[in-house]
């Protein structure tokens, strides 16, 4: 399952490791059940479940001592676009739990899970 590759001087291993990969399987069941439910405080905890997933798939591909470094260090496996979202997705996390009566609206946090979802997936990830 490990497939490496060389982007811009750099080496990166592709996907995460297949016992990751499992891990990261059971949490996006569970998160699937929490979407599902589509209360407020499930969807926050959906999202900060998916940060948390794309993290240790990360934490396979790149180094790193935070997510955030680990996404800077890992910029060039996302097109642009997708990479922006998923710092979006991380900080609207970061806002969550560190932001006490921090409501953001439904779909603004359906749609950044589908995005870390969607970042998991350019990494061999199929949640």
């Amino acid at each position: 399952m490990w497939l490496d590759f060389l982007f811009k001087k750099k080496i990166y291993k592709r996907t995460a490791s297949l016992s990751t990969v499992r891990n990261i399987e059971k949490d996006w069941a569970n998160i699937n059940i929490l979407l599902s439910q589509k209360g407020p405080s499930q969807l926050r905890q959906a999202l900060i479940s998916a940060d948390k997933s794309l993290d240790n798939a990360l934490r396979d591909v790149v180094s790193g001592e935070t997510m955030g470094d680990r996404l800077k260090e890992g910029k060039d496996l996302f097109d642009k676009d997708l990479l922006n979202k998923i710092w979006e997705a991380h900080k609207l996390r970061n806002n969550l739990v560190h932001e006490s009566g921090f409501e953001p609206p439904h779909f603004v946090v359906t749609e950044a899970i589908q995005n870390l979802r969607n970042a998991l997936y350019v990494l061999g990830v199929k949640v």
